[in-house]
Parts: structure tokens; sequence; C-alpha cells
């Protein structure tokens, strides 16, 4: 092996265990192995408020990748942001579930992160699901929490994202 390789590898390893460091939630919970189980691409997506904070519930605690694959609407989605959105939701496998709840989105919820006019939803967003871990505060005195934007979508609740209103720049 040449040397270079072996210092680029150490290298690599270091900025790796870095990055982990800095994530909320224990260590374990950052690289979960993906589910094999075919359950979460067979479960019927929720219609009612209970069910879909069940099904989230269950695929966390069940490092269910393909149920939550499921329930995102991937439309307009490029590539590196699904690779995130992915990462974010493993984030959150094995982490022990204080409460999760559906909230309704305040009118100007997205206002923020659509105010330069390059994000949309991809689909109307009426929802909020808060799954709030039970863990010691990071920062300040709220404790770790996932929230995911939700909307209806064919009588079912879909987890919205957020994705470019055009192009990429330079193309």
């Amino acid at each position: 092996m040449r040397p270079g390789l072996t210092a680029l590898g150490t290298c690599l390893g270091f900025a790796a265990a870095l990055a982990a460091a800095a994530l909320p939630g224990p260590a374990g919970a950052q690289a979960p192995q993906p589910t094999t189980s075919q359950e979460g691409a067979e479960r019927p997506l929720p219609s009612q408020p209970d069910a879909l904070v069940a099904y989230v519930t269950k695929a966390l605690n069940d490092h269910d990748l393909p149920a939550f694959e499921r329930l995102v609407n991937w439309t307009g989605t490029r590539a590196q942001r699904k690779r995130l959105t992915l990462y974010q939701i493993r984030s959150g496998f094995g982490r022990p579930i204080r409460q999760a709840s559906l909230e309704p989105m305040p009118g100007d919820g997205l206002a923020e992160a659509t105010s330069r006019g390059t994000l949309r939803a991809n689909m109307p967003v009426t929802e909020r699901l808060r799954v709030v871990f039970d863990e010691p505060p990071v920062e300040g005195d709220a404790p770790p929490a996932s929230v995911f934007l939700v909307g209806r979508e064919g009588g079912t609740y879909r987890i919205a994202l957020l994705v470019p209103t055009g192009p990429p720049k330079g193309k």
C-alpha cells in the first residue's frame, strides 16, 4: 500500500468520526444498518393522525428505512437532497422517543425557508410531525427533536420536502 493512501484513509476516518461526534444522539444512532425487512414496503400509508404517529414511531424504532422511503414525497428532489434526507431520518433510528405528535403548521411556517424564492414545498403542507427524543438537551432547554413537514396526498399522509424552484445554478 502506498504511504499517501494510508494517510488519506486516516484523515477520512478522523473526519467521519468528527462528523459523527458533532451530531446529536448516541453514536450508534448515526450509522444503523439498513433494514432488510419488507414490512415497511407492505404497510399501507396512514390516513389518520394517530396512524401517522404510530407509523413513524414504529419505523424509527424498527430502523425501517423502506417505510420512510414510501412515506416521503420525493417529487422534485435531487439526489443530494435525497441522500441528506435519508441520513437525517436514519439519525433518529435507535433513539428513545419521549413523544411524537402531529401539530398544525403555522401559516408562516415556511416563510423563512421560501423567502429567497429558491425553495418551495413539493406538496401543500398542512401540519408538522414533531418527534421528541428522550435525551438530554443539546443546546438550551429543549430536548432533541426531529420535525417533519406533513401534507395529504390521495387521502394519505405524506412527508413533504423543500425542493428547488429551478435548475441548479450554472446549468
